[in-house]
């Protein structure tokens, strides 16, 4: 059974540079892309099955942030085929800590270099917004995805003894292996484990 982990970049400083093939670009929220969010979540995300109005729950409040905060990534035709969102932590009191929230690559576009320069703008985006680190969920047996965000300079974040055992089952899979003393606990960095949600 995959387990819910959190990984975490502990500072947004010398982001990897990534850019995106050609047709393709990268544009922030406007009017109208909650259904582009929900066709490519529906279409990207097997392990998770969202209602269709789970964007507006999630982010209905927000559209204002949304504008700054939601990436799309675009076709070469301007039709959205990857979505990021750099937000934060809503019950957290430590703004410093960016989230990254809900990195999808529609599947006909997986496989074209998408998602790290998508993940690049977002992690941008959350240090143009006084962000100084970034977290994120993600589950165990998303291994493609673990590995871009280790390449990115994240690392795992340990919020209970559970999630040590997940890293040491989940890391032996990855192309790059992490140490145990390549983790970062969120106590010993002062974050409120109860507090950290979607």
């Amino acid at each position: 059974m995959p387990n819910r982990i959190m990984m975490i970049r502990p500072h947004l400083d010398d982001l990897p540079l990534s850019e995106l093939p050609e047709p393709y670009t990268i544009r922030w929220y406007r009017d109208g892309d909650a259904q582009h969010w929900t066709m490519i979540k529906s279409a990207s995300d097997r392990h998770h099955h969202a209602p269709p109005d789970y964007h507006e729950r999630i982010y209905g409040a927000y559209s204002d942030e949304l504008r700054r905060r939601q990436a799309f990534v675009c076709d070469g035709y301007g039709e959205p085929v990857g979505t990021a969102t750099a937000w934060w932590f809503e019950n957290l009191d430590d703004s410093s800590l960016g989230k990254i929230n809900w990195m999808l690559i529609a599947p006909h576009a997986q496989g074209r270099g998408l998602a790290k320069p998508l993940l690049a703008a977002c992690c941008g985006r959350l240090a143009s917004l006084g962000h100084t680190r970034a977290a994120l969920f993600t589950l165990t047996q998303r291994l493609p995805a673990i590995n871009l965000y280790r390449s990115f300079g994240f690392v795992p974040l340990i919020r209970h003894a559970a999630d040590t055992q997940a890293w040491a089952a989940t890391s032996a899979l990855l192309r790059r292996p992490y140490a145990e003393t390549d983790y970062l606990h969120a106590t010993d960095l002062g974050i409120d484990v109860a507090m950290l949600s979607d």
